[in-house]
C-alpha cells in the first residue's frame, strides 16, 4: 500500500494523534493533542485502532516520560508511534517530506530569531541551553561513529545515545541524507550485521 493510500486510511483524529507524536523527540503520543474533539471512550478506540494497525504500540516509560496507562502490575506504560506510523505519514520520503513533519527521532535544533539581542541571548534559560547542547552533542557523536572505517550499528548507536532504533532510522534520512547532505552507505559484513558509515567525499577534478 502507498503511503498515499495510508494517510486516506487516517481518520482526522488518527493523524492529528501521529503527527503531534512525529514531531516529538522521544515518538510519544503522550499527552495527546488538545484539539483533539474525541473524549473517553471515542478517544480511546482512535488508540486502540492505531495500536491494532500497528501504527502505534504501548511501551514501558522511563525517565518520567509521560504515562498512558498503567498494566496489572503497576508499570507505567507509554504510547509511541511506530516505524509503520512513521511510514504512514511519509516521514520517510525525503523527496516529499515537509519540514513540519521532520523525523521526531531527529533531535530538533532550537531555532533563534535573527534579530534577538546579546541581552536576550544570555537571559535565555539555562535548562534551555543544556538540552539544545546535549542534543547536538548526541549529533555530533552519531556523526563522529558514522566516519569510522569500518562503520556502526543501530544497535552501537542507541547503546551510545540512548535513542529509540526507529529514531536512528529517522536521524540517517532527516539530518544525515537530507539536511547534511552526506553519503551514507548501508552494508551488511560476511556476519551478516549491517553496518552504516559515511563514505569519504572525493572532489572531481575540473
Amino acid at each position: 500500500m502507498s503511503q498515499t493510500q495510508q494517510i486516506a486510511r487516517l481518520s482526522d483524529a488518527q493523524l492529528v494523534v501521529l503527527s503531534a507524536a512525529a514531531k516529538r523527540a522521544d515518538c510519544s503520543l503522550m499527552p495527546l493533542p488538545q484539539s483533539l474533539t474525541a473524549k473517553g471512550a471515542a478517544l480511546a478506540k482512535v488508540v486502540e485502532t492505531l495500536c491494532r494497525r500497528k501504527l502505534a504500540e504501548e511501551r514501558r516509560t522511563i525517565n518520567g516520560a509521560p504515562e498512558w496507562r498503567r498494566d496489572e502490575d503497576g508499570r507505567s506504560l507509554g504510547l509511541f508511534i511506530t516505524n509503520g506510523g512513521l511510514l504512514a505519514l511519509g516521514v520517510d520520503d525525503t523527496e516529499k517530506q515537509k519540514p513540519s513533519q521532520a523525523p521526531a527521532s531527529m533531535p530538533r535544533q532550537r531555532k533563534t530569531a535573527p534579530a534577538r539581542s546579546r541581552r536576550q541571548t544570555r537571559k535565555a534559560s539555562p535548562a534551555s541551553s543544556n538540552r539544545g547542547a546535549a542534543g547536538q552533542s548526541k549529533q555530533d557523536l552519531v556523526i563522529k561513529m558514522l566516519r569510522r572505517q569500518f562503520g556502526v550499528t543501530i544497535e552501537d548507536i542507541v547503546a551510545k545515545t540512548g535513542w529509540q532504533p526507529h529514531s536512528v532510522r529517522g536521524f540517517f534520512s532527516g539530518l544525515v541524507k537530507k539536511k547534511l547532505k552526506l553519503p551514507l552507505v548501508s552494508e551488511v559484513g560476511k556476519d551478516g550485521v549491517r553496518r552504516y558509515h559515511i563514505a569519504p567525499i572525493t572532489s572531481s577534478k575540473t
